[in-house]
């Protein structure tokens, strides 16, 4: 019960408070005039004279001898050709391997026993905007980052890393593993 007043009576002073700043500006009309005088009116627009079209009646066969009729063309047969194709061996290194994934390459950066220091490197590289994971390999825990689809990029990758982190790594193919 006590609440209900409590409410009834926060809302009367609202609805109060409401009252006190919107009344003097309703009433004075002073607010109004400052609204209307800054609204500007656009120019009216200039009217065109409209041109009527003419319609052709369609009963006028005199309109319909005029019009140019196309004469249908007769589509043409073709006959199936057998195309020889030759077998073409590519002299430059094909960028899938035999699953028909891309090719990549990736930076090891270090090898660690110690899982949660592979993971303190990989948080430090992310944080660096590299795009690092970590992989387990038996006991251990590797740190890679990349993958890059040019060799060259990942060499670029690894340089940078050297210079950053003052860590080596080394390049190596990137691999997918299957679960």
């Amino acid at each position: 019960m006590e609440t209900q007043v409590k409410h009834r009576i926060v809302g009367s002073l609202v609805l109060l408070s409401l009252a006190i700043i919107i009344l003097p500006f309703w009433l004075d009309g002073a607010g109004l005039e400052e609204y209307q005088t800054q609204q500007t009116v656009p120019p009216m627009p200039a009217i065109t004279q409209l041109v009527e079209i003419e319609t052709v009646d369609p009963s006028n066969t005199q309109v319909i001898a005029l019009s140019p009729i196309e004469k249908a063309v007769e589509p043409v047969k073709l006959e199936p050709v057998k195309a020889q194709v030759k077998k073409v061996e590519a002299k430059t290194p094909s960028l899938l391997d035999e699953q028909g994934l891309p090719i990549g390459w990736v930076v090891q950066l270090g090898s660690f026993g110690n899982k949660s220091n592979a993971l303190r490197l990989r948080k430090k590289l992310i944080k660096a905007n590299f795009p690092a994971y970590m992989v387990p390999k038996g006991e251990d825990f590797r740190i890679l980052v990349g993958p890059e689809i040019d060799r060259a990029k990942a060499e670029a990758l690894q340089q940078e890393l050297k210079k950053k982190f003052k860590m080596t790594g080394f390049v190596m193919n990137y691999e997918i593993k299957k679960p």
